[in-house]
Formats: structure tokens, sequence, C-alpha cells
């Protein structure tokens, strides 16, 4: 509970020109509960959100949505696609993510409009599995570019 409150009163809050909403990890060693703690908190945070308008999305880079090599060369579309794969209703035998993923294209672009206006908390499971999360590369535009648009879209 005190999680969810934590990331509320963020969400809440507005970035100024001396206050930036930071963004949140949940770090704890293998089979810690990591997946399972953010799952949760995001179906609380969608229970207790619910009349604010508020998109909260949890993705996955691990299990069955996980990354493919081919989009390790293209950070924001392998986390879009994911975006549009977790807005698909969920059946028994559930979705193939691979499938999804080689017949349809998702751009940065489709996922702002489809979101609109409305204010968004992503939750996103196993991002350091994106190719050069784990290590600090100046210069490597395309984690720059991901980071710039989580930070613009996204809580």
């Amino acid at each position: 509970q005190d999680t969810v409150n934590v990331i509320e009163e963020k969400f809440r809050s507005q970035d100024t020109e001396c206050y930036r909403v930071p963004p949140s990890a949940v770090v704890r060693c293998s089979r810690g509960g990591k997946t399972r703690a953010l799952y949760e908190l995001s179906r609380v945070l969608k229970e207790r959100l619910r009349g604010d308008d508020v998109a909260v999305i949890y993705i996955s880079l691990n299990d069955q949505s996980s990354l493919i090599n081919w989009e390790s060369l293209n950070p924001i579309d392998a986390i879009c696609r994911r975006i549009a794969f977790a807005a698909l209703p969920r059946t028994e035998e559930g979705p193939d993510f691979a499938k999804f993923a080689e017949e349809v294209e998702v751009s940065s672009m489709a996922i702002v409009e489809w979101l609109g206006a409305s204010p968004r908390i992503l939750l996103i499971d196993e991002l350091n599995q994106l190719e050069g999360m784990n290590h600090h590369h100046p210069g490597n535009v395309e984690m720059e570019n991901l980071a710039a648009f989580l930070k613009k879209h996204f809580l």
C-alpha cells in the first residue's frame, strides 16, 4: 500500500522548473518478486485511478513478450509494440507476441495519438533486457531517445 501511495502522490505532482516527478525502479535479487510486484502495482493503480481517465499500462520484456533480437535496433518501437500488445483482449490461450510482432507495425506516434491527452503511468518489467540499458554509453542515441520519449509521455 505504501508503494501505491507514493506512486499516486508522484503521479498527482506536476513537473516544474525546479521539480521533476522522478521515475521509480523496483530492484531486488533474482526470483525476488519484482514481476509480481509490478503486476499487482498496476492492478491496484488501475482500480484507484479508474475515475481519473488515467492509462495505467504494464508491459514486460520477458516471458511471453521477450525481446526479439531485431527489436534492439529501435527500443522505442519495442516498448510501443508491447503497449499495443498489452491492449489486446486476453483469452485462455492468450495472444502470441512473436506473431503479433511480425504482423503488426506500431509506431510511437500511433501510441501517443491512441493514448490521447490522458495521463499515463507505464510500468515496465525487465527494461534491462534492452541492449544498452545495463551500461551507459555516452552518445548511445537510441537509448537517449528512449529516455526522452519515456520522460515526455509517461510517468
